[in-house]
């Protein structure tokens, strides 16, 4: 096995983890019961909510709306990934695309994480911050490292 196949592969792996985590997570909030910030409560009262701080919230919601669909998008392409690396399949390779998405994916981690801490600063700390959002954001960190540890198919050694 050559090096560059074993860092598509390890890098495949984190990316395929951390996408599984996150959704995995969004689908445990969206169990109903679980507690009053459950994602399935606020994706079905995203429009009828109201306050000052009705911006940061709103932001909030819909990035991590969109965080859960490129978490899905980068499970299909990370699992191309790693076949393509298993069985050495350069047109597999999907490290630019990974790339790209999880910059964009932590981008806009990093935008809900601050929304968020500014919706409860402004609130005047009534309530605090999930695990869900910091948990995202960490994330988003392991799959841009994933994504990194991957060689493009550029940089394939034959």
């Amino acid at each position: 096995m050559k090096k560059s196949q074993i860092r598509c592969i390890v890098g495949n792996v984190l990316i395929f983890l951390a996408s599984i985590l996150t959704i995995c997570l969004f689908a445990l909030n969206m169990v109903e019961g679980v507690g009053r910030n459950s994602i399935f409560n606020e994706i079905t009262t995203l429009n009828t909510f109201e306050g000052a701080n009705k911006a940061y919230y709103l932001v909030a919601g819909i990035s991590l709306i969109v965080i859960l669909i490129l978490s899905s998008v980068m499970i299909i392409l990370s699992a191309l990934g790693l076949f393509g690396g298993i069985f050495d399949i350069k047109g597999l390779n999907m490290a630019v695309a990974n790339r790209t998405i999880s910059i964009i994916s932590l981008i806009l981690s990093i935008i809900t994480l601050s929304m968020m801490i500014t919706y409860v600063v402004l609130l005047g700390g009534a309530t605090m911050i999930g695990a869900g959002i910091i948990t995202t954001f960490i994330l988003s960190i392991v799959c841009v490292v994933g994504a990194f540890v991957s060689q493009s198919r550029k940089i394939y050694r034959v």
